[in-house]
């Protein structure tokens, strides 16, 4: 069995003191110094952000001791939100970031992601260069003078910028500040006690938000389950209703996702985080195209539809979708999760983005959360594994002679679409020995349905 440190287009997680420790932060920072060499010029600068957890500190000096040898100059971020790095990246024209994060993974855990000097996180292709540089590394086999670049102890380090208010700054730029101050607002936000408690207030503040703050201390003692998911988020429903907010907001540790509660404290799902920045944007500029994965739900292709738009599907990857977008000039994309990518204010899932958009689109509509989602397409979304029975070509080529009344496409393991817009995606985990199976339809009893008739063809 391979033992190696796989990085992927999400960069790279394990707990602490285990699947990630600091031989393996070492490598990955010497790797990806090599990577700004091989495509950057000589003078570089790096911007280093971490999501708030507790061993995030410990983390971040293992990289600043790398690149305090390697000659990088570097900029300290501290504390920010992933999409503040991403953003900062490009206005600030950085050679790329070093992001110590492990997104929605529990308290034990922690990782890195690596943004480019495109202001992208890495691709697959810029994965792999990177997974190359360290294998070489990790098996001595640098050449003299590349292993001069990695030792090099000329670093400067810059001052201090205060980069989640230019990026809070940037979004109020785009939105419509007034319809929403006009509402006045009451709105509770569980920050989870990480990134987002560094750039939430001030936003709320320029949008003249009254903010009821659930996990404010950006110490990462998270109040709970970090996924951002109904069965962690008790707590911000509950606190809705005892404050009789008018919404709230739950993010992530590094706030990328985010999730949407009613003024009933209900959580909503996440799949209508993108639906309603779809909605909201879309509806202001026909013809456009929305970019999302293979399994994001159809609620954006019927908004896409509904506004004379144009619906495109990826693989299941920020990176992929990110491509997807530049690649064919789309307005908006996005993922499932809680995603939001809006590239006129930033080309990454920005939790802080989707709360504007959401705003906006409810004060000038002048509509409850709740009455907003009742205009919305309706689909039952499933999702559940099954283990891998002989190899995936077998698998999948089961499912395509049992279901052979529906349009196949498998550029992300594979997914049927039938005629009454249900589908199913099966899809095999980077992690375990399983698929991942998702789908949607219109009721319960047809994805029922069509879960039941898979699980007995694969099985």
């Amino acid at each position: 069995m391979d033992n190696k440190p796989k990085l992927t287009i999400s960069g790279y997680r394990g707990i602490w003191g285990e699947s990630l420790n600091r031989q393996i932060i070492e490598n990955f920072t010497k790797a990806f110094v090599l990577f700004v060499r091989e495509n950057i010029k000589e003078n570089s600068t790096l911007l280093l952000g971490r999501d708030g957890r507790e061993n995030g500190p410990e983390i971040k000096q293992i990289i600043i001791e790398i690149l305090n040898q390697s000659g990088i100059n570097f900029v300290d971020g501290d504390i920010l939100p992933t999409p503040t790095v991403l953003f900062a990246v490009k206005k600030h024209e950085y050679d790329g970031a070093i992001i110590i994060t492990a997104s929605h993974n529990p308290r034990e855990y922690n990782g890195l992601k690596f943004v480019t000097n495109r202001a992208l996180f890495a691709n697959q292709e810029e994965v792999e260069k990177i997974k190359n540089n360290y294998s070489r590394i990790e098996n001595n086999e640098l050449p003299q003078n590349e292993e001069r670049v990695i030792k090099n102890e000329n670093t400067e380090n810059f001052s201090y910028i205060n980069f989640p208010q230019e990026h809070a700054d940037q979004i109020l730029k785009h939105i419509n500040v007034l319809a929403i101050r006009n509402k006045k607002w009451k709105v509770a936000v569980d920050m989870i006690n990480a990134s987002a408690c560094v750039l939430d207030p001030y936003l709320f503040e320029n949008l003249g938000i009254e903010i009821i703050p659930l996990n404010n201390i950006p110490d990462g003692n998270f109040g709970h389950q970090p996924e951002p998911l109904r069965e962690n988020l008790s707590d911000i429903g509950n606190l809705v209703r005892q404050e009789k907010c008018h919404i709230g907001f739950a993010h992530d540790p590094d706030a990328d996702r985010l999730v949407v509660i009613d003024e009933e404290g209900q959580v909503i799902s996440e799949e209508y985080t993108l639906a309603l920045g779809t909605e909201a944007v879309l509806s202001k500029n026909l013809i456009n195209k929305v970019i999302i994965n293979m399994s994001t739900s159809q609620m954006n292709c019927d908004i896409a539809k509904k506004y004379v738009g144009e619906c495109i599907r990826t693989k299941v990857g920020e990176a992929h979708v990110v491509e997807g977008i530049l690649e064919n000039k789309a307005i908006i994309g996005g993922e499932g999760g809680g995603g939001i990518i809006y590239p006129t204010i930033n080309l990454a899932r920005d939790s802080f983005v989707s709360i504007a958009l959401i705003l906006e689109l409810l004060s000038e509509r002048n509509q409850t959360l709740k009455e907003c989602i009742e205009t919305l397409p309706h689909y039952e979304m499933f999702k559940d594994k099954v283990p891998v029975v002989g190899s995936l070509d077998e698998m999948y080529g089961k499912m395509k002679d049992h279901f052979n009344d529906c349009t196949v496409n498998e550029l992300d393991g594979l997914r049927l679409d039938f005629a009454d817009n249900s589908w199913i995606h099966l899809r095999p985990s980077n992690t375990e020995p399983i698929v991942r199976l998702i789908g949607e339809a219109k009721t319960i009893e047809r994805i029922e349905e069509l879960f039941k008739e898979a699980k007995e063809v694969v099985s």
